[in-house]
């Protein structure tokens, strides 16, 4: 279930005119896409699913200059997440290279809640490359931020640290949280520094091991693990990245529904 740090509103967002009827009356017919909402590296887009959403994902990107700072490179993913029934936050924390972005991801994740009536949904964080790193520390500054505290996170082949302008204390992070590192045996960027460094942190966190998921991606046929292969839409590619994320999201949504 999503969990709020105190003080934050989330403004309801009528998606149709107003009018007399429920709030089942006012859920959108079809998919929503919002953005860039707000200015500079605080801005960020809201992808909204037809009818009710069952959960949220708030998706770091990696760095990559101006186009990694729009959705453009996951889209295929984002609106696959959409399909299935996910809100999707794709804050743009970085429209220049940016040593503290953490400032910036909380206010696109703010600004994107103040439109969502849905405040009581699970929540995923997805981080690709320097954004698997930001999101398992989004994870532990979230609380004291006023912004959506992540159920599980999703850090996909990290770099070394997503904030680098300062280290982060991960001591904050909830240790319910579950965490699921993929790093890939082809990736010559990041290689498995980013996860192991991020073990380490962790481990001096004293978060609890049996919380963390390590997963290999391998290379096999056509399909190489390389540290760009989570930007493609080949079915090996979906079986890598796409599957374990709707089997997370899947897990998250029972135990939502159940609880």
């Amino acid at each position: 279930m999503m969990r709020l740090g105190p003080g934050l509103v989330a403004l309801t967002f009528l998606l149709v005119s107003s009018g007399c009827g429920g709030h089942e009356d006012k859920l959108p017919t079809k998919a929503t896409a919002e953005g860039p909402i707000g200015q500079g590296s605080s801005g960020v887009w809201l992808y909204r699913p037809a009818g009710k959403p069952k959960d949220i994902v708030v998706y770091f990107h990696g760095q990559g200059g101006p186009t990694e700072a729009t959705p453009t490179n996951h889209l295929p993913w984002i609106r696959h997440l959409v399909a299935r029934g996910s809100i999707v936050v794709y804050p743009r924390y970085e429209t220049d290279f940016e040593v503290d972005p953490m400032q910036y991801a909380v206010n696109g994740v703010r600004a994107a809640m103040e439109r969502i009536a849905d405040d009581d949904l699970p929540v995923l964080a997805i981080g690709y490359s320097r954004g698997g790193a930001l999101a398992v520390e989004y994870g532990a500054v979230a609380g004291a931020r006023d912004v959506p505290v992540p159920d599980s996170i999703m850090s996909v082949f990290p770099a070394t640290f997503g904030n680098q302008g300062h280290l982060v204390d991960l001591r904050p992070l909830q240790h319910f949280t579950k965490l699921l590192l993929l790093i890939g045996d082809a990736d010559t960027v990041v290689g498995g520094n980013g996860a192991a460094t991020l073990g380490q942190r962790l481990q001096a966190s004293g978060f609890p091991g049996e919380n963390i998921t390590l997963d290999v991606v391998s290379s096999h046929g056509r399909f190489v693990a390389d540290h760009f292969a989570p930007l493609q839409t080949t079915a090996a590619a979906k079986a890598a990245f796409w599957k374990p994320a709707d089997s997370v999201l899947e897990v998250l949504d029972e135990g939502f529904v159940s609880g």
